[in-house]
């Protein structure tokens, strides 16, 4: 890491616990909240600038690849994490005996565990195909058809798995296709189905993050919101057919 982005990510983390504290001073409580996950969102990028040279670069994988599991895992962080710096700083703030007592409830603990689970069993489930021979005629297919849509990368082979040789060859696009010789050039809809749940829920919760910040207590935030039981059976079962259809080869 370059002096330049070292005394830049330095400047980043310096400034979350100072936006923090400026903003719950001036009763600012949603605007501090988007100004801390802000700051966040600029430290995870400049790590990513510095050590694989791309801006996203947190959010590509070992084969050189844009991750849907990485990225749903750095939403989920960004968000929380950023929520619960400001509800400490505004317990704080108002002189809580225990600023740091917030509540979380047990779906979101299960929300987390979902996605961690995926970011784990990803790798995992991935790593027999690395051992097992690719079928030329579907490499070939895939390749070609990558270079007839003008899409870089797919140079990168890994018995069944397709990835990149760069990191600067990774693209949004990746989190939405096959990562297999045979289906990489190719729409995955399982990953879709569960682009479209993260989005969908991670926003659904930030509004009601959103709702605490602006209806606050004058005895302090001591609990987040809680998330209902068919959002964690919906985010389940879409984690689920991901990573089964992650341990299906494909010929």
């Amino acid at each position: 890491m370059s002096r330049a982005f070292t005394g830049a990510a330095i400047l980043s983390l310096i400034a979350i616990p100072v936006i923090g504290w400026w903003g719950v001073s001036q009763h600012s409580y949603r605007p501090t909240w988007v100004g801390v996950a802000v700051l966040m969102t600029i430290f995870a990028a400049i790590a990513g600038k510095s050590i694989i040279g791309r801006w996203h670069g947190i959010l590509i994988n070992e084969r050189n690849v844009m991750s849907l599991a990485r990225f749903q895992m750095i939403v989920w962080t960004l968000v929380l994490v950023s929520a619960y710096l400001t509800a400490a700083f505004y317990n704080i703030y108002i002189g809580v005996d225990e600023p740091l007592a917030i509540g979380v409830p047990k779906e979101l603990w299960l929300a987390m565990g979902i996605s961690t689970t995926s970011l784990v069993g990803t790798p995992l489930l991935l790593a027999p195909k690395k051992d097992k021979a690719p079928d030329a005629m579907a490499l070939g297919a895939t390749q070609i058809e990558l270079a007839r849509a003008g899409l870089p990368g797919g140079d990168r082979v890994e018995g069944q798995l397709l990835g990149n040789s760069d990191p600067k060859m990774a693209r949004w696009g990746d989190m939405v296709t096959g990562d297999e010789t045979s289906n990489g050039a190719h729409v995955d809809l399982a990953k879709v189905q569960m682009l479209f749940f993260t989005i969908a829920i991670v926003a659904a919760y930030a509004f009601a993050l959103w709702r605490t910040f602006k209806y606050a207590q004058p005895d302090g935030i001591t609990d987040f919101p809680a998330l209902d039981d068919s959002t964690i059976a919906l985010l389940g079962i879409s984690h689920a057919g991901y990573l089964a259809n992650k341990a299906v080869p494909r010929s």
